[in-house]
């Protein structure tokens, strides 16, 4: 494989210098055995094109995707388990370590293992997998380690930004002006933006909970009941919530990624994809607009804005900021930007609980550690009929005494929303 970085995957990528890795855990309790894994983890490198490259930049300091001879098998180091919290201290450790990026693979797994119980961490570089793609490769690896004989086949890469976005986008002209004038303005304006000094930075931390199975289903009842999605429900909530801890400071502003699979017919379901859209919602400022009324409209708004995305559109203008990464990187590093908070909500995380010789116990959220001036992030996913919720900032930015408060208001705002649904419920059963 040989190709250019697409403009978000050099966002991500930097320089190269600092580590941009997620790490994703699972808990499972059972016997797994070494050669089982390794094979596992040979059968999903050879699957998937983007885990065999490496990132090598040419005389213009443009970065490619290349797969080196020979491919580098992914690394898999192994810890003996002592404790619950083993998985935890080596997930930040693997946060700060550097991929060889222009050796590759940009992906490694650490098992934690015991005789009973192991953690398995799986860390790739954000360049070349996004949240839907960690999922994959983790159902993926469980499979086939549960099932060593199983085959799960191959495929080819996009090599090119014309293998993705259809000619027709691509060769419009009201395109190709707009990405010249778009880019031309923010040239403009970098070169004329005050350079600003960086940030301070404090301790990360993470604020980890779950709601249980009986309130869960609850919220999904009253969603469905109100004809609103779970992800209005919960940016609404969380919105809320940071205006009730931060006041006048609150911006009143999310910033959600989009999965891009849903819109590109040439990404598939399990295909690694390394970055999403995105998309920001508000809550309205009328005061006579109780949180219930609040979900609908923030659900309207988001349903507008999702079937109004032009992605392929979006691509191919994103392609003529090549020339300004550089810039914007330094200073959105700087800027505090609009946001409260950044949103990922992963779903209904598509691993089997159970296997023939293992069970999945724990699903851990990804752990993200990106130097950025608004770490404020919430990711939630679900497994076992369970959400799971984890706030990651930096108490530079926000203390966690008041990430911890954002997390109790929000938690109440869903249990007043579920109040009445959870009764109805009860009194049916009885």
């Amino acid at each position: 494989m040989k190709r250019k970085l697409l403009f978000l995957e050099r966002f991500i990528y930097g320089d190269g210098t600092i580590p941009k890795n997620i790490t994703f855990t699972v808990k499972i309790r059972g016997a797994i055995s070494e050669s089982a894994l390794r094979q596992a983890l040979a059968k999903v490198q050879a699957k998937h094109p983007l885990l065999t490259v490496a990132v090598q930049e040419d005389s213009k300091g443009q970065p490619w995707f290349v797969t080196p001879t020979p491919v580098p098998e992914i690394p898999l180091r192994i810890v003996e388990r002592s404790s619950e919290d083993d998985w935890m201290r080596e997930s930040e450790k693997e946060c700060s370590l550097r991929f060889d990026m222009q050796q590759g693979p940009l992906l490694r797994m650490v098992w934690i293992r015991s005789g009973v119980v192991s953690d398995l961490i799986m860390v790739c570089h954000h360049c070349i997998c996004d949240g839907a793609s960690i999922v994959t490769l983790f159902r993926e690896i469980l499979t086939l380690t549960d099932q060593p004989k199983l085959e799960i086949g191959q495929y080819d890469s996009f090599n090119t930004i014309e293998d993705l976005v259809p000619r027709v986008i691509l060769e419009d002209r009201k395109n190709k002006r707009k990405g010249l004038i778009t880019s031309a303005f923010l040239r403009l304006f970098l070169f004329f933006v005050p350079q600003k000094k960086e940030l301070p930075w404090g301790k990360d931390y993470t604020v980890r909970w779950k709601m249980d199975k009986a309130s869960t289903a609850a919220l999904v009842r009253r969603c469905k009941e109100d004809r609103t999605t779970v992800h209005a429900a919960l940016c609404t909530a969380f919105l809320w919530a940071f205006r009730q801890v931060k006041g006048n400071k609150a911006r009143n502003q999310v910033f959600c990624p989009v999965n891009l699979r849903r819109y590109i017919s040439e990404i598939k379901d399990d295909m690694l994809f390394g970055f999403a859209s995105s998309t920001t919602l508000s809550l309205e400022k009328d005061p006579a607009l109780d949180f219930s009324a609040q979900v609908k409209k923030v659900n309207t708004r988001l349903s507008e804005k999702l079937e109004n995305l032009k992605v392929y559109e979006e691509i191919m203008i994103n392609e003529y900021y090549h020339p300004v990464v550089k810039k914007l990187s330094q200073y959105l590093s700087t800027a505090k930007g609009n946001n409260d908070l950044t949103f990922s909500n992963m779903g209904r995380l598509d691993i089997p609980k159970r296997f023939s010789s293992f069970e999945v116990e724990t699903v851990h959220n990804p752990i993200l550690v990106f130097k950025s001036a608004n770490p404020n992030g919430i990711i939630v996913s679900t497994f076992d009929e369970q959400m799971n919720f984890s706030f990651l900032s930096n108490d530079a930015y926000l203390s966690e005494e008041e990430a911890a408060a954002i997390r109790d208001k929000a938690m109440e705002a869903i249990k007043s929303l579920t109040r009445n649904t959870e009764r109805l419920t009860q009194h049916a059963e009885y």
